[in-house]
């Protein structure tokens, strides 16, 4: 998979951010030349149905299909990944014993307790799945409340976690100073220096959304490993506004 070719050169993953169903849509995403597409099945239109049909979409096209879900629900990533999911974003982690019912939705005993399923997955991923899961199944635990940002360091802490994403729009309304994203208020700045320290200090993989092209270039020079860097319905959105104004000046 091209995500752990990046990783291991310490190259950032370009991800981009689908909240709209549809398959077309999601090979249009695939199709741009990022390395992820991420399903958002929070604050997305996107359920596990048209999930499904996405993730073989992104697939055909050369992407990693993830999925950012909103609690640890086992019944869901397991079907998830079933279909061929390879990596999982997890909302609002704020301790470390969500972090471990992450990584058991996500893993194999004896590291997890994911039933044994995979069906769709043994196309994604070879015959080898089950022994090479562990290796190539991505999960983030996202770090978006003052709670999250007080106990990262024991997040960071679980075994066999993958990375730490950071959600800046939750964030900031947690630390008091409102939602937005491409944040560069100090105190946001400080969380996320606390954040990268304490992914550092575990190892561990570090993502965070953003809103434009530039920020997350600044995010990956700075050792994110992955960066949004468009999402689609800010694109069918800013690009209607653009044509009707455009329009309107002919």
């Amino acid at each position: 998979m091209r995500l752990h070719e990046l990783w291991e050169k310490n190259l950032s993953a370009r991800n981009a951010w689908q909240h709209l169903p549809g398959t077309y849509l999601s090979e249009l995403l695939a199709s741009s030349g990022v390395d992820v597409v991420t399903l958002d099945l929070q604050h997305g239109m996107i359920n596990l149905a048209s999930a499904g049909d996405s993730i073989l979409a992104i697939e055909a096209r050369g992407a990693a299909p993830f999925a950012r879900v909103p609690e640890v629900d086992v019944a869901q990533i397991g079907s998830l990944l079933d279909a061929g999911l390879a990596g999982v974003i997890c909302a609002t982690v704020e301790s470390r014993a969500q972090a471990e019912a992450l990584v058991g939705a996500i893993y194999y005993p004896p590291i997890g307790k994911r039933s044994c399923g995979p069906n769709r997955a043994l196309l994604s991923f070879g015959k080898d799945y089950l022994d090479c899961s562990q290796d190539r199944l991505v999960s983030f635990a996202m770090i978006e409340t003052v709670a999250g940002l007080e106990a990262v360091d024991e997040i960071a802490a679980t075994e066999y976690l993958t990375g730490l994403f950071i959600g800046p729009g939750d964030l900031g309304i947690s630390m008091g100073i409102g939602p937005g994203q491409d944040r560069s208020e100090p105190e946001f700045l400080e969380a996320v220096e606390r954040v990268k320290q304490a992914a550092r200090r575990h190892d561990l993989r570090l993502g965070i959304h953003a809103n434009t092209p530039e920020y997350a270039a600044n995010m990956a020079q700075q050792g994110f490993d992955l960066v949004t860097v468009c999402a689609d319905a800010e694109l069918v959105g800013s690009g209607a506004i653009n044509a009707v104004q455009r329009f309107g000046q002919l």
